[in-house]
């Protein structure tokens, strides 16, 4: 059977070119089919340089262990006078790429590749770009792959994927996208919180923490594992630990109050004689005598085949009437069978400690938060991801990558979802910078992008009642007016 390279592609162009299509390539060797697929393929053209980035997912391709497979990209006029090879992607054997580490890559590729091995057969992707000086003949040439599928380096057997046709750069939009940089505020605390619930098991009728018992080593280290890591990371700070107790709702009401809020003082005191934190960060334990919010959320989710008076209970359970502990006594005795079920199965999952830390990140100056982006990228601030990528070659990929990050940190940010929506319009993506949008706040400059989508789509009413608040806000808008005057002659 001959191997087949099927190459399906989704471009996204700079511009308003936007396709799907499969291309198949056969190989001449037999064996199991193989595949390469190619995705997120963007050129982007401006008057200097034209950037091609494209992602190989390589999960389904086989490389045998003294073999490679060679992907070159190319720019090629139809009449085949002029021609720009890129860097060429190589994906080795395992032997082979021992061999490429020893003597050197293959002459033919040498001069400007990649080189990666193949992880095995396991899932595996190969982020691509590169980037060449524009050229005149650029325009509407075509863009191929050449694929090298013998791993011989002999070009007269490679086969040629065409990927799409190459379009002069776009020319500047006749809206205007205001910068949001003053937006973003040089100094803000990075504050964040963490919740989480730990089932400590302790002796009946005792509050003694101890950490040996029943499952209490791997529930306290759910509280443990996280003071660890910020304890050890200098640019956490810790502000606050609250621990809040719950009980479950047998026993007496007093005698269950008396142990959830011992139980919960007695964890908070455990925890804080671990660490070298002020006694201050340690807020005063809290509790819940008993848990009847968990207890009728539990029964809500059965079904009356589980709970067979699951509704009679919900009523009891609800009845606003009644003290918590004739509450109880009234469930246990009209429906004991029930009770014994929810006593056995729920109650224990209803006594548990919740713990919320609140911890701050430092502020970083612009090379520290570089290097910090490259592994930690939370805890930089809005502001901080702004820097970075405007250290990144404007519009490439990692400058929308740094911003993108942004909004995944903070999506309910402004100014994080007003930036990347600023880029969703130029790259024409006009339905992710809707959905930005409605997350961008009220300012002049989010008015004046909306107006900006609403122009693009030719909705000149509602873009000039856009424009109107932006400059009563003070924005000045001459530019947008002006494209409408534009559009609308």
């Amino acid at each position: 059977m001959n191997k087949i390279f099927t190459i399906s592609l989704l471009l996204t162009f700079a511009g308003t070119l936007s396709a799907q299509q499969s291309i198949r390539l056969t190989g001449e060797k037999k064996g199991t089919d193989t595949q390469v697929t190619v995705q997120n393929l963007q050129v982007a053209r401006n008057d200097q340089r034209t950037f091609v980035y494209m992602d190989f997912i390589l999960d389904s391709l086989d490389v045998p262990s003294n073999r490679y497979r060679a992907f070159t990209p190319v720019i090629r006029t139809a009449d085949r006078q002029y021609e720009q090879r890129l860097k060429t992607l190589i994906v080795s054997g395992r032997r082979q790429n021992i061999v490429f580490e020893r003597d050197g890559i293959d002459p033919l590729y040498a001069d400007n590749c990649d080189n990666i091995r193949r992880n095995d057969k396991a899932p595996q992707t190969y982020h691509y770009n590169d980037v060449a000086e524009d050229q005149p003949w650029f325009d509407d040439a075509d863009l191929y792959v050449e694929c090298d599928l013998c791993g011989c380096g002999d070009t007269l057997k490679n086969e040629q994927a065409f990927l799409a046709t190459l379009t002069p750069p776009t020319p500047p939009d006749p809206y205007d996208l205001v910068s949001v940089t003053d937006l973003v505020p040089t100094h803000v605390k990075k504050e964040r919180n963490l919740h989480g619930s730990a089932y400590i098991t302790f002796v009946v009728n005792k509050w003694e923490v101890k950490p040996d018992y029943m499952n209490n080593r791997r529930e306290l280290r759910k509280i443990t594992d996280t003071l660890d890591v910020m304890v050890a990371d200098k640019n956490v700070s810790v502000r606050e630990v609250k621990i809040h107790g719950w009980a479950s709702p047998e026993s007496p009401y007093e005698h269950n109050k008396m142990l959830a809020e011992n139980r919960a003082k007695s964890l908070t005191d455990y925890v804080s004689k671990l660490y070298n934190l002020p006694a201050s960060v340690f807020a005063p334990a809290e509790a819940t005598p008993e848990n009847w919010i968990g207890l009728r959320e539990a029964v809500v989710k059965m079904d009356e085949q589980t709970l067979p008076h699951q509704k009679e209970i919900l009523a009891i359970i609800d009845d606003t009437t009644l003290q918590p502990d004739p509450k109880e006594a009234k469930i246990k005795r009209l429906y004991p069978a029930e009770y014994r079920y929810l006593l056995q199965n729920i109650y224990p999952g209803l006594r548990r400690s919740d713990y919320d830390i609140s911890f701050n990140f430092s502020d970083f100056t612009l090379e520290q938060a570089k290097e910090v982006y490259k592994t930690r990228p939370y805890q930089l601030s809005v502001r901080e991801l702004w820097d970075v990528a405007h250290t990144m070659e404007p519009e490439s990929k990692e400058y929308y990558r740094a911003m993108q990050q942004a909004v995944n940190i903070y999506p309910d940010d402004p100014v994080a979802n007003l930036n990347l929506a600023n880029i969703a319009i130029r790259q024409r993506d006009l339905l992710k910078a809707e959905t930005l949008l409605e997350r961008a706040g009220d300012s002049a400059e989010a008015l004046n992008t909306r107006a900006a989508v609403a122009i693009i789509q030719k909705r000149y009413a509602d873009a000039e009642a856009l424009l109107k608040k932006a400059e009563q806000k003070g924005l000045d808008v001459s530019k947008n007016r002006e494209a409408i005057r534009l559009l609308t002659k």
